[in-house]
């Protein structure tokens, strides 16, 4: 694979973090609030993309004329408490794979389909600051995910060629985004379960993040 590799790239939710999960709570809990169902295949959709196609999902569920917005802003509510509540959880190897890639002098980053904001009180909540040479938001590109905009765009701002560059992503969307810049994607599964596409497009998938140290130390030299 990556003889060249110089730049890494890590989606968030549901990568780096255990999000996934208190956003569906947070957002089944707003649905009922308002009388609608919200399954988790349902959610499965949302995940790894941005908050407008998001919202598309929704409008289909409850209808154009009923309180998007709103459902949204409880949603927010929900998922701050739960937050504050519980924490943020740290996927099981990332400290592990991010110490390893320090000691290769790789560059990181973050490219996600959150806001700045959110990627930034996620590091701070983690304390993983300063463990990432930047971010890119899915706010700061014209396309969400899975456009390839977010990727490219860490790509320019690392100065490095789509081809020298990995990605670590746990959805479809993130997989088909990364396929679509042109980088290799490696998968660590979370809500959403391994199919064909994955397994076909994917260079590989991992059952955890410290499990991928040993797909780097075998095809980076």
């Amino acid at each position: 694979m990556k003889k060249n590799l110089k730049l890494v790239i890590f989606d968030m939710d549901g990568l780096l973090f255990d999000t996934e999960r208190p956003s569906y709570k947070a957002m089944n809990r707003s649905m009922k609030a308002y009388g609608f169902d919200f399954s988790l295949d349902i959610y499965k959709r949302m995940i790894g993309i941005n908050d407008q196609a998001s919202k598309n999902i929704i409008k289909e569920i409850c209808g154009s004329n009923n309180p998007i917005e709103q459902i949204f802003k409880r949603y927010d509510r929900e998922f701050k408490n739960i937050l504050e509540t519980e924490g943020i959880t740290v996927k099981a190897g990332a400290l592990k794979l991010l110490d390893w890639l320090d000691e290769k002098n790789f560059k990181k980053c973050i490219a996600s389909s959150s806001s700045r904001n959110t990627i930034a009180n996620y590091l701070s909540m983690a304390g993983l600051t300063n463990q990432f040479d930047f971010y890119v938001s899915g706010e700061e590109v014209d396309n969400g995910k899975p456009a390839p905009d977010v990727f490219l765009e860490a790509c320019r701002r690392a100065d490095e060629i789509p081809s020298s560059a990995i990605v670590f992503e746990d959805s479809l969307h993130g997989l088909r985004a990364a396929t679509k810049a042109g980088i290799p994607c490696i998968i660590v599964p979370d809500l959403i379960e391994t199919n064909e596409q994955m397994r076909r497009d994917a260079y590989c998938i991992v059952s955890n993040l410290k499990e991928a140290i040993n797909v780097l130390e075998r095809d980076v030299k």
